[in-house]
């Protein structure tokens, strides 16, 4: 085994145990509190937190299929959003690479240039990445004790948006680097395509309505769940949001399992208590699991559905 393979595992195990210890730490300590028998979910803000977060998740795939025309590339959206919530599975795999491969091949498999597909899927996500810094620096005040919590929402949004203007005017120059990235990853020369200034800045700020509505989903899902114990509005969104981020950062751990969660708890347990944080951090990775497996078998029922009635011999893959 190589030094690099015992590297990553180490650094698996290190980001996984840190995580698992403060949340048994924080289990520990708050066992008195947590008393499930006494949950008694309010089932419509679950659904309607439910519904949201699948109404993202496709839209994330739309911003990717408009992506692939940066490449001259076209890809029917059913067909693309099962291919993006196949591939997406790879996620519980340590390491961003076995994602980008798996839809590589699943779109070459489509007549789709891997390239792009690959490509518009880096670009999204390191997007993603950089907007969801921006939202957790904006919403942070929220995180923090006594007068920080006070300040009003507008003032958030206000200061989200100022960040989301400096993303539109640095991300341009920085895309280059993207380009030498993916033919690092796919390991041969990548032709970057130059990027028109106004649809990347329609598509940076589309990539902020994610977390927005993500930070509404989980508001409403805390609320179903433990309703007056809830965090607050500006709190649900700065605490999931960062605790998203540090998911997403420490990619040792797959799909931020644990990392997240003690991140979530990390952030809440000051304001509403280390169990109600603990049983919201918990709940919340078993919801979106649901969640997204939902959407995913939904999407591949109806693309077998679509393409079942299609005549023999045509396909709804392919360039168009």
């Amino acid at each position: 085994m190589s030094s690099r393979r015992v590297l990553g595992i180490l650094a698996q195990v290190v980001a996984l145990g840190a995580g698992g210890w403060f949340l048994l730490r924080t289990a520990a300590a708050s066992w008195g509190t947590i008393a499930l028998s006494d949950l008694r979910p309010a089932w419509l803000p679950i659904v309607v937190a439910s519904v949201l977060t699948a109404a993202t998740y496709l839209f994330l795939v739309f911003l990717w299929v408009v992506s692939l025309r940066w490449w001259q590339e076209r890809f029917p959206y059913l067909e693309a959003a099962r291919v993006w919530f196949v591939s997406n599975l790879a996620r519980f795999i340590p390491g961003m690479v076995w994602h980008l491969l798996g839809v590589a091949a699943m779109a070459q498999a489509r007549d789709l240039s891997p390239l792009a597909a690959a490509g518009g899927i880096l670009l999204q996500q390191f997007v993603l990445v950089l907007t969801a810094l921006v939202v957790a620096a904006a919403w942070a005040p929220a995180l923090l004790s006594g007068w920080a919590r006070a300040i009003p929402a507008e003032s958030l949004l206000a200061l989200t948006g100022l960040g989301v203007a400096l993303l539109v005017l640095v991300l341009p120059r920085a895309m280059p680097l993207m380009g030498r990235a993916v033919a690092r990853v796919l390991r041969r020369p990548v032709s970057w395509p130059a990027l028109p200034p106004g649809e990347f800045t329609l598509y940076v700020l589309g990539l902020c309505v994610p977390w927005v509505a993500y930070g509404i989903a989980f508001w409403l899902f805390g609320r179903g769940l433990l309703g007056t114990q809830a965090p607050s509005f500006p709190l649900a969104v700065g605490g999931y949001v960062a605790s998203y981020v540090v998911g997403l950062i420490v990619v040792f751990a797959p799909s931020g399992l644990v990392v997240r969660e003690a991140a979530m708890v990390a952030a809440l347990a000051p304001a509403i208590g280390g169990g109600a944080a603990l049983v919201l951090a918990i709940a919340t990775r078993v919801w979106l699991l649901m969640v997204e497996l939902a959407t995913a078998l939904g999407v591949v029922l109806l693309h077998g559905v679509v393409h079942g009635r299609r005549p023999q011999g045509t396909s709804g893959a392919g360039r168009q």
